[in-house]
């Protein structure tokens, strides 16, 4: 996706065609090289999105829904009741709005309607599954569950980078109280490319430790209810809510305790 400057038709920058819903929408604040643009127009079938300079006092977050339905399991792993699997998946996309926020305090000051299409991404994931036994004895509310699955989904985003070379911006996640697919609590993690790039290969390869990294990242940061060093995400398209940073750590120890013995 081309953005073009309006009037001059200089071209300005580019964004990768996965994030120009999310980044180029009208309305977007863009900042390229330390300059301030805003996004006037986004043609989808043109892949341009014409952009002028503004000089304003608040930035955009884009919202969106996000669906993913399993297509293949291709391997899995047996952690007690508790189940880690790597495979195909199709991702569904919509962004719905705009957040705009003031710069200094990160107030929302309004919330502006999209009309965009869904975006639609065949690739390979990993994910786990809690059923609702393991839950409960881990003394985890049904009312928390989303809070913990969707903190634990962010933090494990931060950390894959450790164990698979990638960007956290290379790599997506969906998490849920009740997966239709699974029928039970399910965190995916998966690669932001078409057919899969090998990071949540990787991430299934080491899940031992790299989830036992993560429930440590949560634990161990000195923040009360959770901040960007451990479950806060810059990309989350729901606004970081709900996020659940106690919930997330005994729904990690309750899928580790199945793990097998490390060698």
């Amino acid at each position: 996706m081309q953005l073009v400057e309006a009037g001059t038709g200089r071209v300005v920058g580019t964004v990768d065609g996965a994030r120009a819903h999310a980044t180029a929408h009208t309305g977007a604040i863009y900042v390229h090289r330390g300059e301030t643009w805003q996004v006037e127009r986004l043609d989808l079938d043109d892949h341009v999105a014409e952009i002028r300079r503004a000089d304003v006092d608040y930035t955009t977050t884009a919202r969106d829904v996000a669906d993913i339905v399993i297509v293949e399991e291709r391997d899995h792993q047996r952690w007690a009741s508790c189940r880690v699997s790597f495979g195909s998946v199709d991702v569904s996309n919509q962004v719905t709005s705009y957040l705009r926020r003031r710069t200094r305090t990160g107030e929302v000051i309004d919330e502006t309607l999209l009309d965009l299409p869904v975006r639609t991404l065949r690739t390979s994931a990993v994910w786990w599954t809690v059923p609702d036994a393991v839950l409960e004895a881990a003394g985890l509310d049904r009312v928390d569950l989303p809070g913990a699955a969707h903190a634990a989904e962010h933090c494990s985003i931060g950390l894959l980078p450790l164990f698979a070379t990638c960007d956290r911006w290379d790599i997506g996640g969906v998490s849920t109280a009740r997966h239709p697919d699974t029928g039970v609590l399910t965190v995916f993690v998966h690669d932001g490319h078409p057919g899969g790039a090998g990071f949540a290969e990787r991430g299934y390869a080491t899940a031992q430790e790299w989830l036992t990294a993560t429930r440590a990242a949560i634990a161990s940061c000195e923040c009360v209810s959770g901040c960007p060093s451990c479950i806060q995400s810059p990309k989350c398209g729901n606004g970081n809510d709900p996020l659940d940073k106690g919930g997330a750590v005994l729904l990690l120890d309750a899928l580790l305790a199945g793990a097998p013995p490390r060698r």
